[in-house]
């Protein structure tokens, strides 16, 4: 479903690629989490997934397709069908809930409509839907600014699902918030997966939630694939490869 072959990434005036000769498939309906320290090429890793991302080197293929030979209209098209959740929201503060939820349609129409704010009786049927779904009815008309971390990000959730994505992204979701917050997004997360048959890629910090919730882990550590294997095969020493710290049984909580 996705694959990248040889893919390369290094940015203007860096001698270090953030990306290194990165070849892997993503087969439909994994769950993927995908670890390493700050600066390991994670978040470029998913940018080059959406397009937003040219490539030095390599190529990146989404349903057969290839990323960087699509036309403008394509690449927007291709874009609407993946959801992204990022870690800093980008909610709209002085919109309500459903108001930000319903912005999640907006690729899908057209100018005039997104400039009047024109929704049709479907679609707020579906914002409702996942306001229920994600525990939001009672804050539908509250504006986003008013919420807490968590909130704001099952907001970011619902806004995501409502472009009906067949591919889910994350770039660290939850890297703001508690841990308790953190598990109750992702099971949220892995829910909505398994419920749209989604294929899921998400980069996070916490090598407990990976073990906990993904089907599958891949590491990166300099721009380079240093792991990719079953949450079972994460053993002590990859740990320790991944973090260049304390091993994962000797860690200190």
């Amino acid at each position: 479903m996705i694959s990248l072959e040889n893919v390369t990434v290094t940015y203007e005036k860096e001698t270090e690629p953030a990306l290194s000769d990165l070849t892997l498939r993503i087969e439909e309906g994994e769950f993927i989490c995908v670890l390493g320290r700050s600066g390991a090429g994670k978040s470029t890793f998913i940018r080059t997934i959406n397009g937003l991302q040219a490539l030095t080197k390599g190529a990146v293929y989404v349903s057969g397709k290839e990323v960087g030979q699509l036309s403008e209209k394509e690449t927007r098209r291709l874009r609407t069908g993946m959801g992204m959740i990022f870690q800093h929201f980008y909610l709209i503060p002085r919109l309500t809930v459903k108001q930000n939820v319903l912005t999640g349609r907006l690729g899908q129409k057209k100018a005039y409509q997104n400039l009047l704010g024109l929704f049709s009786e479907q679609e707020i049927k579906q914002a409702d839907y996942y306001l229920q779904e994600l525990g939001l009815t009672s804050f539908a008309d509250r504006r986003v600014e008013h919420l807490s971390g968590g909130q704001k990000q099952r907001v970011g959730i619902a806004r995501a699902m409502m472009q009906e994505p067949y591919i889910l992204l994350g770039d660290e979701p939850v890297a703001s918030l508690d841990p308790s917050i953190s598990d109750s997004i992702f099971r949220l997360v892995r829910t909505l997966h398994e419920q749209r048959h989604l294929t899921t890629i998400i980069n996070v910090h916490d090598v407990d939630l990976a073990k906990k919730y993904a089907t599958r882990i891949l590491a990166l550590k300099k721009g380079e694939l240093i792991f990719d294997g079953q949450p079972s095969e994460l053993s002590d020493e990859v740990y320790s490869l991944i973090y260049e710290e304390e091993s994962l049984n000797n860690r200190a909580f």
